[in-house]
């Protein structure tokens, strides 16, 4: 099988800052929900063995007192990371997850905790528990035998008559046990396995059976600690005034009434990243004060004059139109990701031709908590409390910013208010950095809604041209299609100018080959680069959003014009792909797919592979008097083994209901380099209200590894919801957001 579409085999020359294996303290400082502070003390790692603590690997650590901590060392975001993470390592060492502490990493820059793609320290792209699954359950099944392997010694038995459950070595004859932590010391001392051997899909006891979520009930009964929650002695918090107009400079600061505000204790101005660091923060002026109120009451009495700069003259509106004509230069650079026969001939020889576009605005992630990180020097450390999805660029804020290598650097990981890309930027660790080192003091920045909403970093707006051939039995002759947009945030990380293929994997997904579900006896397809020098960040889904809504409207497109059911069409033009086709024939049996329906309803479909995933997505539609609803979703994804199903279930659901959002509201304006929206007032989000029937179905088409699921539903929501509307009303919709009148 072709590589999978993730972000990229990115970055290699990207070595890591730290080689050598660090201890891991035996006992760790804990803030809120069982979360582990990083800290480094000398001669942790001897203490540790002479303590008979058993650290086999950077994963598993179990204690004299019977006491066992799994390190996680992936970031959670809500999305249930932790426990997933957490329950391989628990089903290989044969515990239970109420045995465990599951901790973050004494050291965070360990190498074993870089991502084996990207090479550098991040979690995203769905790719955590894909790509762990191995790895970590090789950790827990090391420590295992390690255990059994202590026992039977210390008993003097043959090996094969011991056996590991429930946190301890059970001798079958005998009957005689001992606890994990009586043999950590024994089990410490042998060598470790090389080759381990892992249970059989048949003996879990925890994969694919759980569905709680570990500290599911501290998050409902408000104990959970988020990094909008960090206090600290002597902190200060801090609010950033940026320009109205996109890249504006300060002229001019009067901060008297500011500092006049009760509560208020600096002004500081915050200067633009330096040159050539892609991705950085804007020039804007902090008001820093004991409280988060008292800073936005400085903020407000502030006088600031700007100078607005080259971005006072764009306009989003204007976008498609310049795409468009970027893309009919003879020099729009193109990369091409799908070449099958000649294109140009097909056409030629098909009996008809269609030619379509399709258009999506700007889009802001808005997670429930906004950006949010606690920075504080001290002891020639500094140290980071938040949601850091992305160490790597925490790394980054405290050399660039602070002068500090990344031995300096503790990190207190927390549980984020959800992502959806906004925090994998970076913009707000420069800023936080620049505050904390500026102030003297431990500072807290806090972004509002409205500050999250201006702040850039979007999800690129973008456009797609297609056109397809038909032949005389109307079969699809000839594919078609470029995608336009910029470059994605992969140009910000280290080795990406260095990469030999100068792909980027992250604004071609779904149109690489591995990706594309439909094959044509010609094909070109490509992805061409266009820079408005806007800002943009990542977003869940990244180019999987527009990608597949230019797909799966423009197949549905082909299949009314050749008067062939959408369905059958799709079927007829997958090759090989037996799993895809299994997915799509029951999402639509599942919604009613060719049943006769009320008057005034109408059903919509599309399909697309994800991660090594599949889904199918049906939109049942209603027509009440002039408006038209969202009746019904039904989806069928096949992941792979499903390690969690309760989060994978989440995932599905709350990716649908980002679709809905796609198609029914979100869009950012920018109008003479401001941003118009400001809040839910003008920018409205999916509310219960909103909410349509949710029927999801989860297929476990590969028992023996897991795939792709945290970005697989979104994007095939608004291409199913245009489908239907056509069927409906007879208009075909091809710029998002939709409009919902008969």
């Amino acid at each position: 099988m072709a590589p999978m579409s993730l972000r990229s085999p990115k970055y290699p020359n990207l070595s890591p800052l730290s080689q050598r294996r660090r201890g891991f303290l035996k006992s760790a400082a804990v803030l809120g929900a069982g979360l582990a502070v990083g800290l480094r003390l000398p001669g942790a790692a001897a203490q540790q063995a002479a303590s008979g603590a058993l650290q086999p690997n950077a994963w598993v650590r179990i204690f004299p007192d019977n006491s066992i901590r799994l390190v996680v060392h992936k970031h959670d975001s809500g999305t249930g990371t932790r426990t997933s993470l957490g329950l391989l390592l628990a089903e290989e060492l044969e515990v239970d997850l109420q045995q465990v502490e599951i901790v973050t990493p004494e050291h965070p820059f360990f190498k074993d905790y870089m991502h084996p793609q990207w090479h550098v320290f991040s979690t995203g792209g769905s790719t955590s528990v894909m790509l762990e699954y191995e790895p970590l359950r090789k950790a827990g099944a090391t420590a295992r035998v390690l255990l059994v392997q202590a026992a039977a010694n210390r008993w003097q038995v043959p090996l094969s008559e011991c056996r590991a459950q429930g946190g301890q070595v059970v001798h079958g004859p005998s009957g005689r046990a001992l606890r994990y932590g009586a043999l950590a010391g024994d089990a410490a001392q042998l060598p470790a396995p090389k080759d381990v051997p892992l249970k059989a899909p048949s003996e879990f006891r925890l994969i694919g059976k759980l569905n709680r979520k570990l500290d599911a009930q501290a998050k409902v009964t408000g104990r959970h600690q988020y990094g909008i929650d960090v206090k600290l002695p002597g902190m200060l918090v801090a609010v950033i005034l940026h320009a109205p107009v996109v890249g504006g400079r300060v002229r001019s600061i009067d901060a008297k009434k500011a500092l006049a505000t009760p509560g208020v204790r600096q002004v500081i101005k915050v200067p633009a990243s330096p040159p050539g660091l892609l991705g950085g923060n804007q020039e804007g002026v902090a008001v820093l004060a004991d409280g988060y109120w008292a800073a936005k009451k400085g903020r407000d009495a502030l006088r600031v004059q700007w100078v607005d700069g080259a971005f006072a003259r764009f306009n989003s509106k204007d976008v498609p139109a310049q795409q468009r004509a970027f893309l009919a230069r003879p020099d729009a650079p193109l990369v091409r990701t799908i070449g099958i026969g000649d294109a140009a001939q097909g056409l030629k020889q098909a009996a008809r031709v269609l030619h379509a576009e399709y258009t999506m605005p700007y889009k802001a992630q808005n997670p429930l908590e906004p950006q949010c990180v606690v920075v504080e020097l001290r002891d020639g450390q500094i140290h980071y409390w938040g949601g850091l999805q992305v160490p790597s660029n925490v790394q980054l804020a405290a050399k660039e910013i602070a002068g500090l290598a990344e031995d300096k650097v503790v990190l207190h990981e927390l549980t984020g208010g959800g992502s959806f890309g906004a925090r994998e930027a970076r913009h707000w660790l420069l800023e936080a950095t620049f505050l904390a080192k500026a102030a003297g003091r431990p500072v807290k920045l806090m972004y509002s809604r409205e500050d999250e909403m201006r702040q850039l970093f979007y999800h690129a707006a973008s456009y797609g041209k297609l056109s397809g051939g038909l032949d005389a039995d109307g079969n699809l002759l000839m594919l078609a299609m470029r995608a336009v947009s910029p470059a994605s945030p992969e140009e910000w990380e280290p080795g990406y100018n260095e990469r030999k293929d100068k792909m980027d994997y992250s604004t071609t997904e779904s149109i690489c080959i591995w990706d594309y579900a439909y094959r044509a006896p010609h094909m070109d397809i490509g992805w061409v680069r266009h820079e408005t020098s806007m800002p943009t960040g990542w977003y869940r889904a990244v180019s999987f959003i527009p990608n597949v809504f230019a797909t799966e409207s423009f197949i549905d497109e082909l299949a009314h014009a050749a008067g062939k059911d959408a369905l059958a069409f799709r079927i007829a033009h997958m090759q090989e792909r037996p799993r895809h086709v299994a997915v799509l024939e029951q999402a639509a049996r599942k919604a009613g797919w060719g049943q006769a329906l009320p008057p005034n309803r109408a059903l919509g479909i599309s399909t697309n592979q994800a991660y090594n995933s599949y889904i199918a997505i049906v939109a049942e539609l209603e027509k009440q008097g002039g408006a038209v609803t969202v009746r019904k979703i039904t989806c069928v994804a096949d992941c792979g083994l499903a390690v969690h199903p309760g989060s994978v279930r989440e995932q599905l659901y709350g990716g649908i209901l980002w679709g809905l959002g796609h198609a029914l509201y979100d869009r950012i304006d920018i109008d003479k380099g401001k941003v118009v929206q400001s809040n839910f007032g003008d920018y409205p989000v999916m509310r219960m209200s909103d909410m349509p029937d949710i029927d999801i179905t989860i297929v476990q088409g590969d028992v023996n590894k897991p795939s792709g699921v945290g970005e697989l539903s979104n994007p095939g929501v608004a291409p199913a919801i245009a489908n239907a509307l056509f069927r409906l009303t007879g208009k075909r919709q091809r710029s998002t957001p939709f409009t919902f009148t008969a």
